[in-house]
């Protein structure tokens, strides 16, 4: 699937805020996407869960997992300032 940074960051924004619409979420883990950055970054999204446990079985994961999918929020937000720039 085609996705650019901007709308990646978009879907991971809005499920850490809680404003995204759980199918927005649900599509971005499971389809792969064409970019291989922005599909390691789907990656890192999945393995999040993993890696940093809920301690609440109705959470996607610890806050410390959504302070990581803020950062990353925040590079694909300085990428795409960084490809629009040149």
């Amino acid at each position: 699937m085609k996705r650019t940074p901007k709308e990646v960051a978009n879907t991971i924004e809005g499920f850490v805020n809680g404003k995204g619409s759980q199918w927005d979420w649900d599509g971005f883990i499971s389809i792969r996407l064409d970019d291989p950055e922005l599909e390691a970054v789907r990656q890192k999204c999945v393995s999040i869960r993993d890696e940093f446990p809920p301690s609440d079985p109705h959470s996607y994961c610890s806050e410390a997992g959504l302070q990581v999918m803020r950062q990353i929020v925040q590079d694909l937000r300085a990428r795409s300032v960084d490809t629009s720039a040149t």
